[in-house]
């Protein structure tokens, strides 16, 4: 075992100490918006991501990647890795099933008074909600009802988004697809299953942060989904986010929460509904 792997082992048994972990927590608040207490939980989580930079940029310890982002901190690359380890990119096709059901019909009722119809998923990872809207939709609208669709799907972590514009997902990622719409809609290659050209061309991916307001979008949404990710904010940075979110929804549009964070957005400019979705309303 050479010098630089007998000290990599060692780092795995060292723990980030306080300064680092508000360093590493204080970062992830300005850069992302993740609330992250000084708890055993996520001293924990902290130091198992960031041991991935560790050894990617081949520093001897925390320290030293608290000096490279320091030092490299208008570097576009160290500041995507550290936003992609930082964030949790868990996401599966039809995900919390019932919002599909919920977004058909919203969509259905846009159709009648508008010549398109905007979607937008506001947090999609890896491409599996996008993907699942997209194929719900072409499964259970006509044709020319699907050709007037339009979605948007953003994330900040630019590694995420070159992954879900490729398309390409592994066995595991496929969790949630029944195999009718597997061998519909995905090309076998290689071991892994590639999202169909006809789905993927639906959707115009790009690189958001959901706190940098006002966002580059010019138009209004009938539907925004922004799931699983209010739970990592502080809840002023859940309402500022869901206020700047609102301002893109049509008069009547929806915005679909995670069931988890059900009941914890109370403005004005929203009333809840049902399963964590929320009507705009006018105040």
């Amino acid at each position: 075992m050479n010098a630089l792997a007998k000290k990599s082992s060692l780092f795995e048994l060292e723990a980030v100490n306080e300064k680092e972990f508000m360093y590493f927590s204080g970062l992830a608040l300005s850069l992302i918006g993740i609330h992250l207490l000084p708890n055993e939980k996520n001293f924990s989580l902290v130091q198992n991501r960031m041991l991935k930079l560790v050894r990617k940029y081949n520093v001897l310890n925390y320290a030293g990647l608290i000096e490279l982002l320091k030092k490299e901190a208008h570097q576009k690359n160290i500041k995507n890795d550290f936003i992609s380890a930082m964030t949790t990119n868990k996401t599966d096709f039809f995900r919390e099933e019932v919002h599909f059901g919920i977004l058909l019909i919203e969509v259905k009722k846009a159709l009648l008074v508008r010549p398109e119809v905007y979607i937008w998923s506001s947090a999609c990872s890896i491409g599996a909600e996008p993907y699942t809207i997209a194929i719900h939709l072409k499964e259970n609208l006509l044709p020319h009802e699907y050709s007037r669709i339009k979605i948007l799907a953003t994330d900040i972590d630019e590694n995420c988004l070159k992954s879900a514009t490729e398309g390409y997902f592994n066995d595991q990622q496929m969790f949630g697809l029944n195999e009718n719409f597997k061998n519909k809609y995905f090309y076998e290659i290689g071991g892994l299953y590639q999202i169909a050209p006809e789905i993927r061309e639906k959707i115009h991916f790009s690189q958001l942060n959901l706190f940098n307001f006002p966002y580059s979008i010019s138009r209004f949404f009938d539907v925004i989904f922004c799931r699983n990710v209010l739970i990592y904010f502080s809840p002023t940075d859940r309402e500022i986010v869901c206020r700047n979110l609102t301002k893109y929804l049509q008069p009547t549009g929806c915005l679909i929460l995670g069931l988890s964070e059900t009941g914890s957005v109370q403005i004005p400019e929203l009333k809840l509904v049902s399963n964590a979705t929320y009507i705009k309303v006018s105040v």
